[in-house]
């Protein structure tokens, strides 16, 4: 069956984010990938791939959950293979493209996903980091693919669809845990905002389904957590990361330079009696865990209003224009001058389709538990990063709708829904 125009647009534009991709990281080089990447994805890459499983130097870990650095082991065999890294995380990242097309496709019609694809495929902070070594990619493109089939689970009411999801978000919290929150809502959601003719026995089967998939993938990495740890955890660094967001001197560095810098401090200024208990509980993870979130517990209590303030100051790290942590001059430059637009095109596009809001309410919620994890804990750009891609899709929104109210044309449906 022939192919609209749109549609081959959109394959040539998907293609040319992954060529893209290709090029710009060939063009920064292997080294720059070894150097500033999150190399210690690699180290447990390599773990898994000399049939160690998760686990450093010191022995078997959950201090991070495995998806990425399996993703890194079967793509690399342990060893370092700069250029089909590359190759298949650009892939992932043209998948993106693809998934923001489609998006865009079923909340504002056909004539929105060639834009949200254009767009997708040039913003400059994917183009980079898609190929960087970092789980940014393919955390991006899953949480997109579980988006979608959320919105057409709900449209369609097929068990497939919301199945589907829920096995697509259970994978997407074995790449970054601090989309759980997220996970649990999104069934909830299901449940009570399909359309109002299907009943709300409908619904929940749609979000037991949902649920039970996510609970079937994450239940084995719980279960690894409970047996090493003796607490079925996704990861053994939440009280950590807890007491890293919400201590005296968490903005001693952050949010202009990492939060490591400032953690590396704080750290520094514990007592000696202080490090002698961390030392003392060194072997079990979790027990280390609990008394960092002990610690961030405590300055919280302590500290209401001050920890109020630091939740906004975190907002603005996250979402603020300029990147933190800042990258100099000119990469600052064009973050500013790409994700700027970008925003405030999505809110206005958000604010015009505001009569679809049910709908829309799993891209808000999105949003709002990616903001209650960044007020307890902090955020940089890179971790606010996977949700540029649906202030594109809204800025392809308000785009197509301007474009559709000055021809007069309406959306055909048809060409789309036979291509896919």
């Amino acid at each position: 069956m022939n192919k609209s125009p749109e549609v081959r647009l959109v394959w040539l534009i998907v293609l040319f984010a992954f060529g893209l991709r290709v090029a710009v990281r060939l063009s920064v080089g292997g080294a720059d990938f070894w150097m500033n990447g999150y190399t210690f994805f690699f180290d447990l890459a390599k773990s898994i791939a000399a049939g160690h499983g998760i686990a450093f130097e010191g022995g078997p870990t959950a201090m991070r959950v495995p998806l990425y650095a399996a993703f890194l082991a079967a793509v690399t065999f342990g060893h370092k293979t700069f250029f089909s890294v590359v190759l298949v995380q650009a892939l992932v990242g043209a998948g993106t493209v693809w998934c923001a097309a489609l998006l865009a496709r079923e909340l504002f019609g056909n004539v929105a996903a060639v834009p949200a694809a254009a767009l997708t495929a040039i913003y400059p902070y994917y183009v980079l980091h898609d190929t960087a070594l970092q789980e940014t990619s393919l955390f991006t493109f899953l949480t997109i693919l579980g988006t979608l089939l959320l919105v057409r689970a709900r449209r369609s009411r097929l068990g497939g669809e919301a199945l589907g999801a829920g096995l697509v978000l259970g994978a997407d919290i074995l790449v970054r845990a601090n989309l759980a929150p997220f996970a649990l809502i999104a069934p909830l959601w299901l449940a009570f905002s399909g359309p109002g003719a299907s009943g709300w026995k409908q619904g929940l089967r749609l979000a037991l389904l949902c649920a039970g998939a996510t609970v079937l993938v994450v239940s084995p990495w719980l279960v690894r957590s409970y047996w090493l740890t003796g607490s079925p955890v996704l990861t053994s660094q939440t009280g950590f990361f807890l007491w890293d967001g919400n201590n005296p001197y968490t903005f001693s560095h952050y949010p202009h330079e990492s939060i490591d810098r400032s953690q590396a401090v704080a750290f520094e200024a514990l007592t000696p009696q202080e490090k002698g208990e961390i030392k003392a509980l060194r072997p079990n993870e979790a027990a280390v865990d609990r008394w960092f979130w002990q610690k961030g517990v405590e300055y919280i209590r302590e500290h209401p209003l001050q920890t109020f303030s630091n939740g906004i100051r975190k907002l603005e790290a996250a979402f603020g224009w300029l990147p933190s942590p800042r990258k100099g001059f000119l990469p600052d430059l064009v973050h500013a001058a790409s994700y700027g637009p970008v925003m405030v095109l999505g809110m206005w596009g958000m604010w015009a389709a505001r009569r679809h809001w049910r709908e829309h309410m799993i891209i808000y919620l999105l949003f709002l538990s990616f903001i209650a994890v960044t007020v307890v804990f902090f955020g940089h750009t890179s971790y606010r990063s996977y949700l540029d891609v649906y202030w594109i899709v809204f800025s392809a929104g308000a785009l197509a709708t301007l474009r559709v109210v000055k021809s007069n044309r309406p959306c055909n449906e048809a060409n789309w829904s036979s291509a896919f």
